[in-house]
């Protein structure tokens, strides 16, 4: 099925993917939630948390309980990584 769009003037084309294909007007509007969007469409929101987390843990002093807690939190986000996709309610 060929499908044809007519585009205003100002309207532009991030994606030639079908699926992917997204307006500008539909954009998220402020950075932050652009920077989420991003995240979501290419899969990575939980890695790229857990990595955040661990340059945070890292920081802690060694030994420290929280630490250990974001350790584990990482290894969850990871597992997530691996098992799961975010899908927009």
């Amino acid at each position: 099925m060929n499908a044809t769009y007519m585009l205003a003037m100002t309207d532009l084309v991030l994606s030639d993917e079908p699926a992917d294909i997204m307006f500008l007007r539909d954009a998220p509007r402020d950075a932050d939630e652009q920077y989420l969007a991003a995240l979501v469409a290419s899969g990575d929101y939980f890695v790229t948390l857990a990595v955040t987390l661990e340059e945070i843990a890292f920081a802690l002093p060694a030994g420290c309980v929280a630490q250990y807690q974001l350790q584990d939190i990482i290894g969850q986000l990871l597992r997530l990584q691996n098992r799961y996709e975010i899908a927009k309610k």
